[in-house]
């Protein structure tokens, strides 16, 4: 008979991958780092193959440890869904939502009054940040669940809505020839940073970045004074009060999902109604933009 492969040690395997090593997951899990290291080693015991290799820049996962990590994680779903398949309570309890600093605002006018009718026993917490870094935290189980950018490595999360992107600029923004076009550039580990980046090298455009922000309603300023062309959301166009044009040698648009992601420990009996609030509101807020 095959052993059983027991949850707890599956739940620890899961938190030492999130946190990239042993010192870290065990001050999430309270306990030593040679408790977190035996229970691997049993559970190691248990799968019968090796599932992390150890070195001095930390952990990596060996082609078993990919696999169980896979199933580590439905196994860890299916326990939080038979769970709450025995309870009969409605949602409550805090759950800590994620949303990119982009949408917070016009999200948020929305999505708290909706969720508070909707689950008035939930205790909502947000967290607003760039999309990566709401991807990672939620990896890290730091966050429930959260709105991201889409991205083609992550091809199985959940899509919540899509949107065009587009190159504008003010119509009488016309450098001279041979001149550098002034653009507008979000600054840090960004999606958009790198689309626009990525587009300009194609299309052989030498620029000339004339503004740098983290903040999508700063970027649009400068585009809405004349300043400077940016690749941005459809939506956000609405704000600019100056006629737009496109810019010659680059893409119309491109088309990007949010998408949303759930940490592995939220229960999934959470998942379908929180997305179908989150997805409601999303409707009414692009219907409003748009």
């Amino acid at each position: 008979m095959k052993p059983l492969l027991d949850l707890e040690l599956l739940n620890t395997f899961t938190v030492v991958v999130a946190e990239g090593g042993f010192k870290d997951a065990a001050a999430r899990l309270f306990r030593s780092q040679a408790a977190v290291s035996m229970q691997i080693k049993r559970l190691e015991e248990q799968a019968g193959a090796c599932l992390l290799q150890r070195s001095n820049q930390g952990i990596s996962l060996t082609t078993a440890g990919s696999t169980l990590l896979r199933y580590a994680e439905q196994f860890q779903r299916l326990n939080n869904e038979a769970l709450s398949a025995l309870s009969d309570s409605p949602l409550r309890g805090r759950v800590h939502f994620g949303v990119p600093t982009d949408y917070a605002q016009a999200f948020l006018q929305h999505f708290i009054p909706r969720l508070r009718v909707s689950f008035p026993e939930l205790q909502p917490r947000v967290t607003c940040a760039r999309s990566r870094a709401l991807r990672d935290m939620v990896k890290r189980s730091e966050l429930d669940i959260a709105i991201v950018t889409g991205e083609p490595r992550f091809p199985q999360e959940e899509v919540l809505w899509t949107e065009r992107l587009q190159w504008s600029a003010a119509a009488g923004l016309a450098p001279e020839p041979g001149s550098p076009l002034p653009v507008a550039l979000f600054t840090g580990d960004c999606i958009l940073r790198e689309l626009s980046l990525n587009d300009l090298k194609q299309a052989g455009i030498s620029h000339d970045p004339v503004m740098t922000s983290t903040d999508l309603e700063n970027i649009c300023a400068a585009v809405n004074s004349g300043l400077a062309a940016a690749l941005l959301p459809e939506s956000s166009l609405v704000a600019c009060t100056t006629p737009l044009q496109g810019v010659d040698g680059l893409p119309r648009h491109h088309v990007f999902s949010m998408n949303l992601v759930y940490a592995p420990t939220l229960e999934s009996s959470f998942h379908t109604p929180l997305a179908n609030c989150m997805r409601e509101t999303a409707q009414s807020v692009m219907k409003l933009e748009n």
